[in-house]
């Protein structure tokens, strides 16, 4: 893919992000629009669904269950209408957990931390002492933020209300990530003063020539 068609790629990716999170806050927070809130919450789970079995060489097996289940959940549509912010909850906790235990389950004993991987794309192997040290603080760093962003996101939903729970989930949980990454970026310079620091440009091509490579982090 050409660096523009990747650039325009990652632009529909983050607007389609946007425009879902806007929904979901707006399902949320105006009253009657509880089908569009369980749509919000089953519809993408569907597509990926049925992507993955329509993808996998066993597509004849997979796709009836897939297509069973969506039946199911289509027949108790009046039910789970009525708990639908359960789903909104539960689709947020889990895709930010996900993401510590990826950055977390490469700390573990004999294995590389994933900003390792990265920094290795950018700078070669073997990486230096100092970079090495610093991108395994990094990976930590990243594991506690989504920690913490999986803490608050349940703590809000169980103690404050509903729109003060989605304000926090779909306002703000992706500006603290571009905060997070941007200030990561920042400290390099004080923590590896004698290295050459990447662009943040360079970093996002680093992610990207990684998973391509292999290294996608849920390996």
């Amino acid at each position: 893919m050409t660096p523009t068609g990747s650039i325009v790629r990652t632009a529909a990716g983050v607007a389609l992000i946007v425009a879902y999170e806007a929904g979901a806050h707006h399902a949320v927070a105006t009253p009657g629009l509880e089908g569009l809130g369980l749509t919000l919450v089953l519809a993408p789970a569907a597509l990926l669904a049925f992507g993955a079995a329509l993808r996998s060489p066993r597509r004849f097996l997979l796709v009836p269950p897939v297509a069973i289940a969506a039946a199911v959940l289509w027949m108790w549509r009046g039910t789970l209408v009525r708990h639908y912010e359960w789903g909104l909850f539960l689709e947020h906790v889990l895709f930010n957990g996900a993401l510590g235990y990826v950055f977390g389950k490469t700390l573990a004993p004999g294995r590389e931390p994933l900003c390792s991987r990265f920094a290795a794309v950018v700078h070669g192997r073997p990486l230096a002492p100092e970079i090495a040290a610093y991108t395994r603080r990094i990976t930590a760093a990243w594991t506690c933020f989504f920690a913490v962003i999986v803490i608050v996101s349940a703590l809000l939903f169980a103690t404050a209300s509903i729109e003060a729970w989605s304000t926090f989930a779909n306002y703000l949980t992706l500006p603290l990530v571009a905060t997070m990454f941007v200030a990561e970026h920042a400290c390099r310079r004080f923590a590896l003063p004698g290295v050459r620091r990447s662009s943040i440009a360079e970093s996002f091509r680093a992610y990207r020539r990684s998973t391509r490579a292999g290294l996608a982090p849920f390996r």
